[in-house]
């Protein structure tokens, strides 16, 4: 016969990781009281809990369950207007799940830059921000030289019951990027660099984990949407307007003529084949064809 061992949610203290974790969460909570950036990374390979233990983390440091859709955000765009929602709220942490965001050309650059510039905004904003993404080495230097990342948590290891993480210290996560550097495996750098503390993770009680899959799988959605129209190299009616030089009102109403429909709409922006540009082109060159020979040029 069988034995069924039921599935913990919280360890015996109460709370679903190792209790060193939250001695760490506490030093967040008094930097943040002293009006002083507070950010937390979480890093490891896919499907190792990175998400989980954020969600985790930010209900202590919350006192309550966060509200999944107003405080977890899914790319740089859903950050920024959460984090003002958030502040309007008086919330006291957020997540930035990077969502894919770095597989896109530039976002990387664009998400550091970002971050530079917020972190004063929430520091004023006394949140704590929690960032998970694959690598704590693809953050910007300038993060930790300004003392914005505070602790960094690697998970590993995870089974159908328990996930793993490794704690590192602002100072020991300086390490961690150097050895990382060097190395050609990058993940190498975790058995070089002894961490602060280790510890261990429940996984979410089963609504909330249905919850969470569901946000995500919206978010993974959006990925493979974006996905399809770099990949096609489908184009807005801005990039048309920057490419042809002309307003808005000109390309939707050429577009309106040829009777070019969109080939995908999303988030309520339209988006169409590479030829209907070429068609859209075609006219621009047309009209100051004729202005030319009528010794001037005119917007057709």
């Amino acid at each position: 016969m069988k034995m069924t061992i039921k599935k913990r949610y919280v360890y015996d203290h109460g709370l679903p990781f190792t209790e060193k974790l939250k001695e760490n969460i506490d030093d967040q909570k008094l930097r943040i009281k002293g009006n002083k950036a507070s950010m937390i990374v979480i890093d490891g390979q896919v499907g190792e809990g990175k998400t989980t233990i954020a969600v985790e983390v930010a209900d202590v440091i919350e006192g309550e369950r966060i509200d999944l859709r107003e405080q977890l955000a899914l790319g740089g765009g859903d950050f920024t207007r959460k984090l003002k929602l958030c502040y309007g709220k008086k919330k006291k942490v957020i997540i930035y799940d990077e969502a894919g965001d770095f597989n896109k050309r530039g976002a990387l650059t664009k998400f550091n830059a970002m971050i530079n510039r917020v972190f004063e905004t929430f520091r004023a904003y006394n949140i704590i921000v929690i960032l998970c993404l694959p690598s704590l080495y693809s953050l910007d230097s300038t993060l930790f030289d300004k003392g914005v990342i505070r602790l960094c948590l690697h998970v590993y290891g995870r089974s159908d019951t328990v996930g793993h993480y490794k704690g590192y210290s602002l100072y020991r996560s300086f390490y961690l990027r150097e050895n990382m550097r060097k190395n050609v495996v990058k993940p190498f750098a975790y058995q070089q660099v002894h961490p602060n503390f280790y510890g261990h993770f429940l996984d979410l009680e089963p609504g909330r984990c249905r919850e969470l899959d569901k946000i995500s799988t919206k978010g993974k959605m959006d990925i493979l949407d974006e996905g399809e129209i770099i990949y096609e190299g489908l184009l807005s009616m801005k990039d048309m307007m920057v490419s042809c030089d002309r307003s808005s009102i000109w390309v939707r109403k050429k577009l309106s003529s040829l009777g070019i429909m969109p080939k995908k709409i999303f988030k309520q922006v339209n988006y169409y084949e590479p030829w209907a540009l070429e068609r859209i082109s075609a006219l621009v060159v047309n009209a100051k064809k004729k202005g030319e020979e009528k010794g001037g040029q005119h917007d057709d």
